[in-house]
């Protein structure tokens, strides 16, 4: 494991709002504490660079995407999956995030994904392009914006959903595409999807997490500023 001192600080505007067992009162406390967490984020710099990169559009049954928010009898809606860039200024340097670095060959081995694929049939490969069109993959964004593998300090994601990681990684054989990232996540999330249950399984990508080193993760446990103008604040919930 990396030593997190070096990488980030702990911020503590919405830690009340996860502490009550009242709903109303955690309501109250996330609306009060992300006020003191956006004049928190405005009395910093800004961000030297940001960019939104459209990456795939991903198939997503629409009974658990929208519930009963929709009338149509469609099986499913597209979910656009996107990478951001971020580049900040961290003390004397400036470091470059990237958000949701999706592998969008690798996490078709998703059991979800990888199933619904293969109902295609003789026709898998026509039908992965229409129900999930590739845009751009991360590679070719950051061609386009002049940022090199070795510039990129960090990867994070919202979760480990569908993620394989052993791409940007590497493993102990074969290194990573990215030589001097380093995952930021929180402990809950890692242990989480190292220890899954059959019904959570199907939406990971197997072995996705497996072989990559130690020294090139990083946890974190609370809300956290990584430099000037960026903050990761810990949502807990969705995978669990």
């Amino acid at each position: 494991m990396a030593d997190s001192r070096a990488h980030y600080q702990t911020t503590r505007e919405l830690a009340r709002a996860r502490d009550s067992q009242s709903p109303q009162v955690r309501l109250t406390e996330v609306r009060k504490g992300g006020l003191r967490l956006r004049e928190k984020l405005l009395s910093m710099d800004n961000v030297v660079y940001y960019r939104t990169c459209d990456l795939i559009r991903v198939p997503y049954p629409t009974k658990y995407g929208l519930l009963n928010a929709y009338s149509m009898p469609t099986p499913f809606m597209h979910i656009l999956n996107r990478l951001f860039i971020v580049q900040f200024r961290a003390g004397q340097s400036i470091r470059t995030l990237l958000f949701s670095p999706s592998d969008i060959y690798g996490n078709r081995l998703t059991p979800y994904f990888h199933r619904l694929a293969k109902s295609f049939g003789p026709f898998e490969n026509l039908g992965s392009k229409f129900i999930a069109p590739v845009i751009a993959t991360v590679e070719e964004w950051l061609e386009k914006t002049g940022i090199s593998p070795e510039q990129v300090d960090y990867i994070s994601y919202d979760h480990l959903h569908t993620q394989d990681l052993k791409k940007w990684l590497g493993t102990g054989e074969k290194p990573g595409f990215f030589p001097n990232a380093k995952l930021l996540v929180t402990t809950q999330e890692w242990r989480s999807a190292q220890s899954l249950l059959p019904p959570q399984a199907d939406w990971y990508c197997p072995g996705g997490l497996d072989g990559v080193p130690e020294n090139k993760i990083i946890f974190f446990d609370d809300d956290i500023i990584l430099g000037e103008g960026l903050a990761l604040v810990r949502t807990p919930g969705h995978t669990e």
